[in-house]
């Protein structure tokens, strides 16, 4: 059996927690010191070291974080540290931009030969940035473990990772107090492109795990403005049955002068949030349901076909959006939305 290097570091108090996590899923993992020695624990944080010239000596009253490590095949391994990546991903609503390497390193057998790959090649400039740690790795780990058996969430994951990738604002950004700080749209023809890329990946990840709305020009979304009784039932079945909470509100973002975009769709939906000014902070708050249908109005008339005179009008804010739908219906099917890392650990204590 072929040993794998994940780069990922783990806070040493968590590596029996996400042990059984892995073991659950089937993954054969073990863990070592971090053999970049990047990475310092104590009691109530972490030391980071940011170059391995600053290698000299061990930080007074810390211990070693530990690196996972994977025995299997090489397939395996890389689906497994590529499932884990995206999956912190999807945890952080952005893409890890300091996690460039995405699959595994083979280590040598040979106990000498795995010391020099220790000193000689983890300890240098190139390979020592690749080690990274984040406090919500075992988090991302029960996100990936849950979902290993499951191919279309798994997918889900990565679709969206990548379109975090391909775009994406962070959660602060969007806070009423900052009121509109980007630009509604690009002028660049790029940018435009990046933006459909974006919010196809997003919707997709979205169809993935079948919580898209059904309908058709026999059996219409709407009739007379209001939702055909049986298409909502169909939809909130399946929320239900993925383990969504139905009567929880989506607050999608929209800031500024109403957009050639914004004034397509229909119809008009929702109800303005209450931290609204009715100006520059027009956030809205949706059903669920409400969210999917203006996700999927974006996606099939603007997006994921020839442009329309209405697709350069759309930006980060309609990114943002879709993205966090997305993340939202993917973390509830999984169980794990509104879950945090030390509820995970409590949660894997009290199955341990």
């Amino acid at each position: 059996m072929t040993s794998y290097c994940t780069f990922l570091i783990f806070n040493p108090t968590h590596v029996e927690a996400v042990d059984f996590m892995c073991s659950a899923a089937g993954w054969k993992i073990r863990f070592i010191a971090d053999p970049s020695e990047r990475f310092w624990f104590y009691k109530n944080g972490v030391t980071e070291i940011s170059h391995p010239d600053a290698l000299t000596m061990r930080p007074t009253g810390s211990i070693a974080g530990q690196l996972m490590v994977i025995d299997s095949d090489e397939t395996t391994a890389n689906n497994i540290i590529g499932l884990v990546r995206a999956a912190n991903d999807v945890i952080e609503g952005n893409y890890k931009q300091d996690a460039p390497f995405r699959r595994g390193f083979e280590l040598p057998d040979d106990p000498s030969e795995q010391t020099g790959v220790f000193c000689d090649v983890f300890r240098s400039h190139g390979f020592f940035e690749q080690f990274s740690h984040d406090p919500d790795f075992p988090l991302a780990v029960a996100l990936a473990a849950t979902a290993w058996q499951d191919r279309r969430l798994v997918y889900a994951i990565h679709k969206l990772s990548r379109s975090f990738e391909t775009e994406s604002i962070t959660w602060w950004s969007t806070h009423p107090r900052y009121g509109q700080i980007f630009d509604k749209r690009s002028q660049l023809h790029s940018a435009h492109v990046n933006t459909s890329i974006a919010i196809n990946l997003a919707f997709s990840a979205i169809e993935e795990i079948k919580l898209q709305v059904k309908s058709s020009a026999a059996k219409a979304r709407f009739l007379a403005g209001e939702w055909n009784p049986a298409v909502l039932k169909d939809i909130l079945d399946r929320l239900q049955e993925a383990g969504i909470d139905v009567d929880q509100k989506v607050n999608w973002i929209v800031r500024g002068e109403i957009s050639r975009s914004e004034d397509r769709i229909k119809p008009t939906l929702g109800a303005p949030a209450p931290y609204s000014d009715g100006q520059v902070v027009r956030d809205v708050e949706l059903t669920i349901p409400d969210a999917l249908h203006i996700s999927s109005f974006i996606r099939n008339f603007m997006t994921a076909h020839g442009f329309s005179d209405s697709s350069e009008f759309l930006g980060p804010y309609e990114v943002f959006n879709v993205e966090s739908l997305a993340r939202r219906l993917i973390l509830s099917k999984a169980q794990l939305w509104n879950v945090s890392t030390d509820d995970i650990l409590r949660r894997t204590s009290s199955e341990n």
